[in-house]
């Protein structure tokens, strides 16, 4: 199987109350949610899963897109951009250029997950087909976190779309496989990594945290509880079956064990 290097990418850290993050545990308390991505370089490409958070419309949400993002302005007040840097920039300081992206995987297309789209122009972008259509048309408390200025690049239908249903073998090797977790989203999927050192499963949205992924506690705002607890059992028991680490998206002690660039996972 060829060799994968992985580096981990933060774009910015999002403080949410502790409750709205982890199924009303610990409210008032304050959860610094990082929103990072991943670039992945395999022998005969390379990925990136997700695009983090978009540093343009956290300066000016109100005019971000051709409607704007009004709702956005008081929620951005608690997003750190500094803490972070847009991926095109991270990718630049490890020597990548935007076009060297073959693939751009969205787990799903939450603004803090699909903020950059428009900055991999040359990319196919891998989404499964339930996530592509209900970001268009999103309902109930969904509709906050779907933003038109992220979909544009897909809305305006000048972009490569691979709009998947199941699980998606990147490279046909079984290195890079994409599979469906919904529940966060109707849509959301999954990343498994194969590497010298073993097999990762970037969980994405399964559960903001490792307590929430460990106890069963995902977000209030999930689009079907049902559907994430049994993906949270999915991935625990694909972990389980390939002896694989599982590294839970936004949690900030789990983000902490990957390393910084320019250092990657081998």
């Amino acid at each position: 199987m060829p060799a994968n290097c992985l580096f981990r990418l933060n774009t910015a850290i999002w403080t949410l109350d502790h409750s709205a993050a982890i199924q009303l545990q610990r409210p008032g308390e304050p959860y610094p949610g990082w929103c990072p991505c991943y670039l992945i370089d395999h022998p005969e490409g390379v990925v990136l899963f997700d695009t983090g958070v978009s540093h343009e419309m956290a300066a000016d949400p109100g005019n971000y897109g051709p409607h704007g993002a009004p709702h956005m302005v008081d929620l951005v007040e608690s997003l750190d951009t500094e803490a972070g840097r847009p991926p095109a920039e991270a990718l630049s300081a490890l020597g990548y250029e935007p076009a060297d992206v073959d693939y751009v995987v969205c787990s799903h297309l939450h603004t803090d997950h699909a903020g950059n789209l428009d900055a991999f122009p040359e990319a196919t972008v891998v989404v499964q087909k339930r996530e592509l259509r209900y970001a268009f048309w999103p309902d109930g408390v969904q509709g906050l976190f779907y933003l038109t200025g992220d979909l544009l690049p897909l809305k305006r239908g000048d972009r490569e779309v691979l709009a998947v249903t199941g699980e998606y073998d990147v490279f046909g090797d079984g290195s890079v496989v994409a599979f469906p977790t919904p529940g966060h989203t109707p849509g959301h999927q999954s990343l498994s990594v194969a590497l010298d050192s073993g097999r990762l499963i970037l969980a994405a949205d399964v559960a903001n945290s490792r307590e929430g992924y460990e106890s069963e506690l995902v977000p209030a705002f999930v689009w079907s509880l049902e559907d994430s607890i049994e993906s949270i059992r999915t991935v625990e028991n694909r972990a389980r079956l390939a002896d694989a680490r599982v590294i839970v998206h936004h949690d900030p002690d789990e983000q902490a064990t990957l390393p910084d660039p320019p250092d990657a996972l081998r």
